[in-house]
């Protein structure tokens, strides 16, 4: 129960000045290391803000010096990420909160309605609703469309 109550204090104190949001974290555990302003979270990730919801095994938060905004999250390991009718998935994901863009990174597997789309990397900007799927040179995108 204590540490429910310090990590929903904690995430109470990261509210995101630019779109004056909450960021809500859970996880299993919590570090904090204040002179780099980074907080780990790790085990069973679940983390929302907005409409944006990610799940991941470890998520990095780096705080501005000021702890008032939220600079950038990092999340690694089995990383789902959803926002409204999709879905994005991979092995790591960064996420910068103040100019509303998330990068999926490995293994990545965008679903949209019933659409797939398999690549290695996409940049989504979530303010413009606009994204780039790119793969190695020696893969490709694979994309299969459902009307």
């Amino acid at each position: 129960m204590l540490k429910i109550f310090f990590i929903t204090l904690f995430s109470i104190l990261f509210i995101n000045a630019t779109n004056a949001e909450q960021i809500k974290i859970i996880s299993n555990k919590l570090e904090i290391i204040r002179a780099e302003n980074i907080s780990i979270f790790s085990g069973n990730v679940y983390a929302i803000e907005g409409n944006l919801e990610i799940w991941s095994e470890k998520l990095i938060m780096t705080s501005s010096n000021d702890e008032t905004e939220v600079e950038e999250i990092n999340a690694h390991g089995n990383v789902k990420i959803v926002r409204e009718e999709l879905s994005i998935s991979g092995d790591r994901a960064q996420y910068d909160p103040i100019q509303n863009k998330l990068i999926v990174f490995n293994k990545v597997e965008v679903i949209q309605n019933r659409s797939i789309i398999m690549c290695d990397k996409i940049i989504v900007d979530l303010e413009n609703s606009s994204s780039i799927m790119s793969s190695e040179s020696n893969k490709r995108v694979e994309a299969l469309i459902i009307n």
